[in-house]
């Protein structure tokens, strides 16, 4: 991967890295959605290293490494789709990367992939149900899709219930190899369109940061980080 040089951005109130105006990170009630950096790989890592968090996905190999993650974030991402770090807001720190979410277009032109992982400690507190509300959002709202795709392995009902909360309908089983051991394993295939999100769409809204915006107000683009200074945000 090759090593990209540029000068040291503040950090935001909130404790993310500012992101370009083409990524903004996303904020809901207990967590922030940003696009993850290279300085983000041994985090990524740590989280993803358990047998655990293999077993419930397809595209995951065990062990994973700092290189896996390192040759993941090198890989580039379509403009239709996203990459999101999952972090926990701290009251008194910065925000902890707990798992990742990503909508991926799979270089084809058809409905994009949702996926979510988590660190296995942070299962069961519904960190991946308010993170795919916020990326579903922002897919359908902010890139405009008209449908969304969702795999999921028969064995993890976890996620089952994750991706049918979220409004997503089965619409086909099939066979998937999965990544590493290339074993065939059984996943349920999910879909949601436009019309059936806008009809159960209940939860709450989301926030997008843009850091231009916020720089711009400020006028403060280099130097100390901008503790006392709330970034413009977008409600949706």
């Amino acid at each position: 991967m090759s090593e990209v040089s540029e000068p040291e951005e503040p950090d935001s109130p909130c404790g993310w890295p500012l992101m370009a105006p083409a990524t903004p990170a996303i904020e809901t009630r207990r967590l922030i959605l940003r696009p993850p950096v290279d300085a983000d790989a041994e985090a990524i890592a740590r989280l993803a290293d358990t047998a655990a968090v293999a077993r419930s996905l397809i595209g995951m190999p065990h062990p994973y490494r700092v290189g896996h993650a390192r040759a993941w974030l090198a890989e580039p991402v379509d403009p239709r789709g996203q990459r999101h770090l999952i972090c926990r807001k701290g009251f008194d720190a910065a925000p902890t990367p707990v798992g990742v979410i990503t909508l991926d277009m799979r270089g084809r032109a058809g409905p994009g992939w949702i996926g979510c992982w988590l660190g296995e400690r942070h299962w069961g507190q519904g960190f991946a149900t308010e993170a795919c509300h916020a990326a579903i959002d922002y897919a359908f709202l902010h890139q405009r899709h008209d449908k969304l795709l969702f795999a999921c392995r028969v064995t993890n009902p976890a996620g089952r219930r994750v991706i049918e909360k979220c409004g997503f309908q089965m619409v086909a089983q099939e066979l998937a190899s999965v990544a590493g051991s290339g074993a065939a394993v059984a996943i349920d295939r999910f879909r949601i369109d436009r019309r059936t999100w806008e009809s159960i769409r209940a939860w709450e809204p989301l926030r997008v940061h843009h850091r231009e915006a916020a720089w711009a107000e400020r006028g403060d683009s280099h130097g100390e980080p901008l503790r006392d200074y709330q970034a413009p945000a977008e409600r949706i």
